[in-house]
């Protein structure tokens, strides 16, 4: 590696006071044999080093201090860029633990209808994704149609780790007829359907910045259900309450 003047800089003021290692001691007498500038800012730190050591315990002269004065900036100069490259290194180490951060845990990867190999079998969907830590769903505002989702991001898939050769069931459509017919006044708990659905369908990864923005006509009706209907024309349609066995899911029928 080229030894820089910046390098020897940051040395200099160990080495004339004797406190580098013999490597360090070398390195840098190797480096002053061939560069005029830093023997010369060495020769400025001894000779600041002698009027200190001639001082001591007299009160220097008003020459001595003048003398020295361009010597201590040299120092002062050496201290500010040590203490900025420490702080730059501090600020890199931050930005890049946040980076990571946000990488690791935060950085989400929609799963496509085919990525997810949803089929039906026997009532049931299943996908080769495993679900935990992935699924996520957004309720239409009439609070007809429910968008389901997955998406991952590196801690998921190392915590929840999928495996291509294992059906993972999402949902059982029965659950789903039930809702549709379900009372106003029966009770449900966190685990429910909501009551009246009427389609459930899956979103692709081109559509998802659509279907979180539904809500955001929550305020105009007419408009929030044209913008559901386009939205439900781009999804896959995975059950309706008028067909039990939805198209796109029984054409990955296997």
């Amino acid at each position: 590696m080229k030894i820089t003047c910046n390098i020897i800089e940051d040395l200099l003021p160990l080495y004339v006071d004797d406190m580098v290692s013999e490597d360090s001691r070398q390195l840098v007498e190797e480096h002053l044999k061939t560069c005029p500038a830093c023997r010369k800012m060495q020769e400025e730190m001894m000779r600041e080093n002698r009027l200190t050591a001639t001082a001591k315990g007299n009160n220097l002269t008003q020459t001595n201090k003048t003398e020295a004065e361009p010597l201590r900036k040299i120092r002062r100069k050496i201290r500010k860029k040590r203490i900025a490259s420490v702080l730059l290194a501090v600020i890199l180490v931050v930005a890049a633990g946040g980076i990571g951060h946000y990488w690791y845990y935060d950085k989400e990867n929609y799963i496509s209808w085919d990525e997810a190999d949803i089929s039906v079998k026997d009532g049931k969907v299943y996908s080769t994704v495993n679900p935990l830590g992935r699924m996520k769903s957004i309720l239409s505002v009439d609070q007809k149609n429910m968008f389901y989702m997955l998406s991952e991001t590196m801690w998921t898939r190392k915590e929840y780790p999928s495996d291509p050769n294992t059906e993972n069931e999402l949902w059982n459509l029965q659950d789903f007829q039930e809702a549709y017919e379900r009372g106003a006044d029966e009770s449900t708990d966190e685990t429910s359907f909501p009551t009246g659905i009427e389609h459930v369908y899956y979103v692709d990864p081109e559509n998802v910045k659509e279907t979180f923005a539904l809500w955001d006509y929550q305020d105009e009706p007419e408009k929030a259900q044209q913008k559901e209907e386009v939205l439900a024309a781009k999804c896959h349609l995975i059950w309706s309450a008028d067909n039990t066995e939805s198209v796109d899911a029984e054409s990955t029928a296997k």
